[in-house]
């Protein structure tokens, strides 16, 4: 399957000395490094910071040390280099030319880096985010028409590679990768060492998709406090499973000021934790999934383009709703979701009162590929 971010890829490493990309695990980013490098066709030294004696071994090294085994190559690739102590020091090392190479950075988690770093990074679009393939990709790749047959497999099962080519093995492919997130990517460097509590808030916060979430509520029903449940969203959000939705406010009479809702980069990994694979037409939460689908989507569409793009919801007091307002270079627009094919929405009256500037769009099948391909 064709990605999107190969071409700007090969584009960044051929004038860029830095390059980082990130996305969660099994989304697809060693094979399009891989054909980036195929393609580039130069020299590279690859390293796998996944692996302990590979990690100490670069680890352990003088800056000269590195310097020497790092310039006789062109391009260096650090698989998973969220794990070095020492990027931090390799970066400079980097941008210094004290090491003449170019770098590439893999991480399946958020690395440890400095916030100027990667404010500049981001500006500079030398961060690129690779998340399971967008509905834009898989429509490139096997047709929009079929893409459109297979939504509500998309919406049980989700866009992870292996699901998409081998839906057969889907729930165990999903019950892997859930493994693979909580004891390898959360467990050995970030203090997380009760995997069933930790499954557990991801199971609570897995029924509170599209609702307000308080960290008191989760931290009751999973027997943690209040910090150890907000450290575990944190997390998770670094680690490419949970997206965080800021409540929007302009400090309006009865708006939420400071509440959000966390959704699923993958509905088929939410659905894994609640094991829950039952078809759309017998599902109880299904707005609430068609929603989590829409906006993770929306999401992924946006990095894809290397958009700067802020997300909020809105409510009030009294549960008038608007799902998703979004703002790309000052412009913002707001968005109500609908299973229900064709279905006009009505949206709140105190918000197009208190926010008449701001654009309203109704999502339903018969709307949403518009949504999740325009630019």
């Amino acid at each position: 399957m064709k990605r999107i971010q190969q071409q700007q890829i090969i584009q960044q490493l051929q004038t860029s000395k830095i390059l980082l990309i990130s996305g969660p695990r099994l989304a697809g980013k060693e094979e399009i490094i891989q054909e980036v490098l195929a393609e580039l066709n130069t020299n590279t030294l690859q390293i796998n910071a996944g692996n302990k004696k590979e990690r100490q071994a670069i680890e352990e090294s003088t800056e000269t040390d590195l310097s020497a085994s790092f310039s006789a190559y062109p391009l260096v690739v650090i698989h998973e280099a969220q794990y070095l102590s020492n990027l931090q020091q390799i970066i400079e090392l980097v941008l210094s030319d004290t090491i003449s190479s170019s770098i590439l950075l893999n991480c399946s988690f958020e690395p440890m880096m400095d916030e100027l770093l990667k404010e500049v990074l981001d500006t500079q679009k030398l961060h690129v985010r690779i998340y399971p393939p967008s509905f834009y990709e898989l429509a490139s790749h096997f047709g929009l028409p079929e893409e459109e047959k297979m939504l509500e497999q998309r919406l049980i099962y989700g866009n992870y590679p292996a699901v998409v080519l081998t839906p057969e093995v889907a729930e165990e492919i999903l019950s892997h990768l859930l493994d693979t997130v909580l004891i390898t990517d959360l467990g050995v460097t970030d203090r997380i060492n009760k995997k069933k509590q930790l499954t557990r808030v991801l199971q609570t916060l897995s029924f509170l998709i599209g609702e307000p979430v308080s960290y008191n509520e989760v931290a009751e029903r999973c027997d943690l406090d209040n910090e150890t449940v907000e450290r575990y969203v944190l997390l998770l959000e670094k680690a490419y499973v949970l997206i965080r939705i800021p409540s929007y406010s302009t400090d309006k009479r009865y708006e939420l000021k400071k509440s959000q809702l966390i959704y699923f980069v993958d509905t088929g990994l939410r659905n894994m934790l609640i094991n829950n694979f039952n078809p759309p037409a017998i599902r109880m939460d299904l707005d609430a999934l068609w929603k989590n689908w829409l906006i993770s989507e929306r999401v992924k569409w946006n990095a894809v383009n290397n958009k700067q793009t802020t997300y909020w919801f809105w409510r009030t007091h009294t549960k008038q709703s608007i799902d998703l307002i979004e703002e790309n270079e000052g412009h913002k627009i707001a968005y109500k979701s609908t299973w229900e094919k064709k279905k006009k929405l009505k949206f709140p009256a105190m918000f197009q009162e208190y926010y008449p500037e701001i654009p309203t769009h109704t999502l339903n099948r018969s709307t949403y590929w518009t949504f999740l391909s325009r630019k």
